[in-house]
């Protein structure tokens, strides 16, 4: 029989004990609330606010009132401008947090709004119209604008070079796919070149050099084709494959390139010779002795030799013994819905640390794959009873995972221990997304119709000197 093992860092579980939780923030419905890129302020809707908090103090920095009720809002790179749109009405609202009597206001009628990005300078922003008939680059700070025809209507249809100076935008002509390369100086055109894809489904910029990747997802033969920004290809990648391309990602100094597909492949490319290290997919069975097996069964863990029970910290049971079949943890309900299933990987995202890549895998909703770059093999897999929401976050500098599965709890993973942290909500604010603050060890919740902070310690998810290991026999 196989036998649940817990081993953690019982300083890092202590520590975790700390953890605060701000007052419950009311906003509107589906409207994600975000940090500023500093860290230091915190903004959301209710009804036509505009509200600003102080993420140290909570206390309200700022309010501006909109002529409409608010759909989506961000912030500017510089953290000095929040945008709010109202995408029906076509209006765009941008507010300065260091000035509250400048303001403006963008209108895009008749038509809607479909996508709105800032440019890296935080002074010009780049709306894109319903059913992408046009992207309009307005200025913040003069009258000129500049107009890109008809932008190709795939999710990642634009991409800024890391340096700042370019802009690349997809383009559908005459059935076939271009690239237009711009100057965000200027907004002028540079170079306008075909691409070799059938149906281009995404380009992204490498987050360290000049290059583009185009991927084409698909066809039968799904590839990712590498530019320069001259039009020159500089590699490809080909998948003998009837199965297409879900995802792909650059990791932060953009040495490594993650891939995944709906066969549930998951492949990372050399960053620099864009040739395959490795690949690795879902097998009928996962071998416990090399992988860490966390499962959703959490059990109250004692303090030391107190024998209090936490009753705001859980760990999750880890599965040691036999390899086991993916298959058989599946739930009931999700078997009946397993036609319906989104099959193929959803999510992939590397560590800002650059040690991990996490995996969501569509045909096993409620587990999470974690991959360690080191040894680039399957390191852990996280079992849950619910389905792991998409919007997890890594931490800007440890190897600490956040995510949440629609309830009141959020979820940390590290790499040694996974642990449930209770709230005091009461399932007032079942949690769709998570996000850290990039200034402190702070967390934001985000549901529905509310929000909450948390403020964690500063805590090391790494082993240390002080550890326990508490063993017992499955049932």
């Amino acid at each position: 029989m196989p036998v649940l093992i817990y081993k953690f860092n019982l300083n890092m579980f202590q520590e975790l004990r700390s953890t605060v939780y701000s007052e419950l923030i009311e906003q509107n419905a589906d409207v994600i609330s975000c940090f500023s890129p500093n860290g230091m302020n915190f903004a959301y809707v209710l009804q036509c606010q505009l509200i600003i908090l102080d993420v140290e103090s909570q206390k309200t920095v700022q309010k501006f009132i909109c002529d409409y009720t608010i759909d989506c809002l961000s912030w500017s790179p510089d953290s000095e401008l929040v945008y709010c749109c109202s995408k029906k009405q076509g209006s765009i609202q941008i507010w300065n947090l260091t000035n509250p009597v400048w303001r403006c206001k963008i209108m895009e009628n008749p038509l809607a709004v479909a996508e709105v990005h800032w440019a890296p300078d935080s002074r010009h922003l780049l709306v894109i119209s319903e059913f992408h008939l046009k992207m309009t680059v307005w200025s913040l700070v003069s009258t000129t604008i500049a107009v890109i025809e008809n932008p190709k209507p795939v999710k990642n249809c634009l991409s800024f070079s890391s340096c700042e100076r370019y802009l690349t935008v997809a383009e559908r002509r005459k059935c076939e796919d271009f690239i237009s390369i711009y100057t965000c100086y200027t907004w002028e055109i540079l170079k306008f070149f075909s691409v070799e894809t059938k149906d281009l489904s995404g380009i992204y910029f490498s987050p360290s050099d000049l290059v583009i990747g185009v991927l084409e997802a698909y066809i039968e033969e799904p590839k990712v084709v590498f530019y320069s920004i001259d039009g020159r290809i500089l590699g490809k990648y080909i998948r003998s494959s009837m199965f297409g391309f879900t995802s792909f990602s650059w990791n932060s100094n953009g040495k490594m390139i993650s891939l995944g597909d709906y066969s549930g492949v998951v492949t990372i490319l050399d960053g620099s010779k864009y040739v395959e290290i490795i690949s690795y997919h879902e097998t009928d069975s996962i071998d416990c002795e090399k992988t860490t097996v966390y499962k959703v069964s959490p059990k109250s863990v004692e303090s030391g030799a107190s024998g209090n029970v936490s009753s705001s910290l859980e760990l999750f049971e880890v599965l040691k013994g036999e390899p086991f079949v993916l298959a058989s943890l599946a739930t009931h309900s999700e078997k009946s819905k397993s036609k319906h299933a989104k099959y193929g990987i959803r999510t992939l995202r590397f560590s800002h640390c650059g040690n991990y890549l996490l995996s969501l895998n569509g045909s096993f909703p409620n587990m999470l794959f974690v991959f360690n770059l080191s040894t680039f093999m399957l390191s852990s897999v996280v079992l849950h009873h619910h389905k792991i929401k998409a919007d997890v976050s890594w931490h800007p500098t440890k190897s600490l995972l956040a995510f949440c599965c629609g309830s009141q709890n959020v979820y940390l993973w590290t790499p040694t221990c996974c642990i449930s942290l209770w709230s005091p909500f009461r399932g007032e604010c079942p949690s769709h997304s998570v996000q850290w603050c990039s200034r402190r060890n702070c967390l934001l919740l985000n549901g529905k119709n509310h929000s909450a902070l948390l403020y964690l310690p500063d805590v090391d998810p790494h082993p240390s000197g002080v550890s326990q290991d508490v063993l017992s026999a499955a049932t």
